[in-house]
């Protein structure tokens, strides 16, 4: 890290800096112009002044650690420096404009509302969830005219028709596809509390949404020239790392070794995220250097001499960012090594913040909007945190014994710098990194150069791939085993709660011994002696006393369980949690999905599950049971049976005997109950085998009737027609929506048989048009009035003096 600030520094940041005004507003001709003319009035009068300011400075004579001596130029005085940096302001400033303007302008906009046909290059994988397909598309034509803008396409699935992801496929990067019959949707206004995909899809210069039927979508062919080169190697490099291997340990190493994060099992993906292993799916420095070094190594039994090898290098890193899709990350880190090879090239010495600088003003080049973006503000936080805290944190972990210090150094200047991004953007940071990394972090090298290696070998003989990947297998799996043993701690991850009363104790500690230490160094002892002498205790006790019955004076009250027995349809976007307390504290909860659900379930005032209820086993039903397992102690948890065994629930149970709870299966109804509440579990069964396997998953499930008092609610989960009405329910006060307000879940018969006052629709933003327009009609046909999860927040129902009371966290 350099001891001064350096020119290239400071004329990069205020570059950058005109880039990120441009977001806050639309700057004027003017202004820029006024700007830039004052940046050359101030060069101009700099280079008519005398020249005492100026010096040229060798490295001898400050040495390597000053800014002088790092890049052995003549150093301008500050005008000088002022005015070239007032010059890039207005640069930056008109640069981001320019960009900025590029991204608001949309052709596709005006067509909202029209069916058109459309054709586009993918440029990406798509992604498949269920009986849905997205598609990342750049149009190329609307209704036969030329356009050039970004666009998701969703595509509907026909009934019993399913599609598996193949990245090495046709529907891959770079195919050029027909389709008919597309709607033009806009995109979605934003809502409080809920992640605004429609501003999330505007910074990227998309301004509508595409959807169309599966079935209208026609490949006519692959683009060619330097993309369809491109994309050729990108399908045969992810043939290279499929040989010989099976999920997970295949989607593991592309996402490794090319970024493909696509087809990784979401509980692995969260398992990585809680263990603070999250990083490893993003190609990014290390890649680089292990490619430059691999190829430095072939150029050198080629007996390519020294500066021309360097030369080639950069082509090299240049095709691998294009190859591995180009994130932020890796944008990142193969500017930086273009750079430190350019300067190699001409015999001239970089710096760590240089190479930090220069890829931020690429990136905000092309979009000042990729500030916002996680994975830009990750990789670029970890890297500042390196440069500024991994040699102190070295030498502070210097008792370890080598190499430890430098490792864990360098993870906690890292784990340090990402934590605030974590916390703004998830609302928690791991606490087990430090420890997961250490633990499993040295396979990482080896797996991404055997990865590499059996990239480029591939292109020789696949039977080449297969040794390399075997034993880059091995690697993972040990890794896998340390995200899930670290991700599944109760302890791995902080949730940020407010000002708790366990975070207060803690400010209290570290404010207690903050003091100690500066008392102790005025008084010249070390804190250890400073405490130990007898006639300090007494005051330092009084001290800590004071401070911690201030403390639990003026801490919140968690909060605590409902006063009467309360079901909450918890608002958990599209999925399904519902949750039903009793004064006494106990707690049933019937589903789990998809986000994270410990915090959710803290703010309600859980403590513990005495019952769990799984409906089925997709994941928008039980993935937010990834930081509640291990997080609240579950007494009993009840499973379905489906004929055919299901890993995400053979998971699941595992996961849940391992952390103590009682799991059954359950093929016959079971029923609880207590004071004033009562639960009745029934399992269904798909009939008619209408061959749609997804279906039948929902079908195969169970189906809960929960009672408050009198009143009567239904939880379908995603159980429709048929299976649903197979149970011969009683009428219900309060109904869910079988899945989402899919158009399957109720028909009128059904409806009136249950005579709902209310029905409440869990759903939220999604791509699968729920609820539908069908399933609306009906419910307003039969005069059910209905609320919606991602409309009115948490539903909550119980039974008061007058009856059935409905409370929500919104009004409309």
């Amino acid at each position: 890290m350099l001891r001064t600030v350096a020119p290239p520094h400071v004329l990069l940041a205020a570059y950058c800096a005109g880039l990120l005004l441009a977001l806050a507003s639309k700057p004027a001709v003017w202004l820029l112009v006024a700007i830039a003319m004052a940046g050359v009035v101030v060069c101009i009068v700099a280079q008519r002044s005398p020249s005492e300011g100026l010096r040229s400075i060798s490295r001898s004579e400050e040495g390597c650690g000053a800014a002088e001596g790092e890049f052995g130029v003549r150093m301008p005085r500050p005008a000088m420096l002022t005015g070239l940096a007032l010059v890039l302001l207005a640069a930056g400033l008109g640069v981001g404009d320019l960009r900025l303007g590029a991204l608001e302008g949309s052709d596709l906009a005006g067509r909202v509302g029209s069916r058109v046909a459309i054709t586009g290059v993918l440029t990406d994988l798509p992604d498949i969830e269920d009986d849905q397909v997205t598609l990342t598309l750049a149009v190329r034509s609307v209704a036969g005219g030329l356009v050039d803008e970004p666009a998701h396409l969703r595509l509907q699935l026909g009934e019993g028709e399913r599609l598996e992801l193949d990245p090495t496929g046709s529907l891959t990067e770079g195919a050029l596809v027909d389709v008919s019959g597309v709607r033009v949707r806009a995109l979605p206004e934003a809502e409080p509390g809920v992640f605004d995909y429609g501003r999330y899809l505007r910074r990227r210069g998309e301004h509508v949404l595409l959807d169309a039927d599966f079935s209208e979508l026609r490949i006519v062919g692959h683009r060619g020239g330097i993309g369809g080169m491109m994309d050729a190697l990108r399908r045969a490099s992810r043939s290279h790392l499929q040989t010989g291997l099976t999920s997970p340990v295949r989607e593991v190493v592309q996402g490794m070794v090319l970024g493909d994060d696509e087809g990784v099992d979401e509980q692995l993906i969260e398992d990585f995220r809680r263990s603070g292993l999250l990083h490893i799916m993003a190609v990014s420095g290390e890649n680089v250097v292990l490619l430059c070094g691999m190829w430095t190594f072939a150029f050198v039994l080629l007996a390519i001499p020294r500066l021309a090898r360097t030369a080639l290098l950069v082509p090299v890193v240049a095709t691998y960012v294009v190859l591995t899709g180009a994130s932020p990350s890796i944008v990142r880190a193969g500017v930086a090594g273009i750079i430190g090879l350019l300067a190699i090239l001409a015999s001239r010495p970089s710096d760590g913040w240089l190479l930090w600088l220069a890829p931020a003003a690429w990136l905000l080049s092309a979009n000042p909007n990729n500030i916002f973006d996680v994975s830009f503000q990750l990789s670029f936080g970890a890297v500042a945190g390196l440069l500024v805290l991994a040699r102190p944190l070295t030498r502070v972990f210097g008792f370890l014994p080598a190499p430890l210090p430098e490792q864990v150094g360098v993870t906690t200047a890292a784990s340090l710098a990402t934590a605030p991004v974590s916390m703004a953007v998830f609302g928690s940071t791991s606490l087990v990194s430090i420890p997961a990394n250490v633990v499993g972090g040295f396979v990482l090298g080896p797996i991404m150069f055997l990865g590499m290696l059996s990239l480029l070998l591939g292109f020789v003989s696949s039977w080449l791939s297969l040794p390399l990947n075997l034993v880059a297998g091995l690697f993972i799996g040990f890794l896998l085993t340390v995200a899930r043993f670290f991700g599944r701690l109760p302890w791995a991850v902080y949730e940020w709660q407010g000002v708790t009363l366990e975070l207060a104790l803690v400010g209290v500690v570290v404010a207690l011994a903050a003091g100690v230490w500066v008392l102790a160094r005025r008084a010249g002892e070390s804190p250890l002696a400073y405490v130990r002498s007898p006639s300090r205790a007494a005051p330092l006790v009084a001290l800590a006393a004071l401070c911690v019955a201030a403390t639990l004076l003026v801490a919140p009250v968690g909060p605590a369980a409902p006063a009467q027995p309360t079901l909450t349809f918890l608002d958990v976007g599209e999925g399904a949690a519902t949750l039903l307390q009793a004064p006494s504290g106990q707690t049933v909860l019937v589903d789990a999905g998809p986000a994270p659900l410990a915090r959710t379930l803290r703010e309600h005032g859980v403590r513990r599950i005495d019952l769990l209820v799984v409906s089925h086993g997709h994941a928008d039903h039980i993935a937010g049971l990834s930081d509640v397992i291990g997080n609240f102690p579950i007494s009993v948890a009840l499973l379905p049976q489906p004929p055919e065994p299901s890993p995400a629930l053979e998971q699941l149970a595992a996961d849940i005997a391992a952390a103590g709870g009682e799991v059954r299966r359950l093929s016959c109804p079971a029923s609880m109950s207590g004071d004033g509440w009562g639960i009745r579990v029934l399992p269904t069964y798909a009939l008619g085998g209408g061959g749609d396997a997804n279906q039948d998953e929902n079908d195969n499930a169970l189906v809960v009737l929960a009672a408050l008092a009198d009143q009567r609610v239904l939880l379908p989960g995603d159980v429709e027609g048929a299976a649903l009405a197979a149970l011969d329910l009683p009428s219900c006060s309060v109904v869910g929506v079988p899945h989402h307000g899919s158009a399957g879940g109720f028909d009128a018969a059904l409806l009136a048989d249950l005579s709902p006052a209310l029905a409440v629709i869990p759903v939220g933003p999604n791509r699968h048009g729920h609820p539908t327009a069908e399933m609306l009609r009906l419910f307003a046909a039969e005069g059910v009035p209905c609320v919606r999860t991602d409309e009115r927040g948490d539903v909550a129902v119980c039974v008061g003096p007058g009856g059935l009371e409905v409370n929500t966290e919104r009004t409309p």
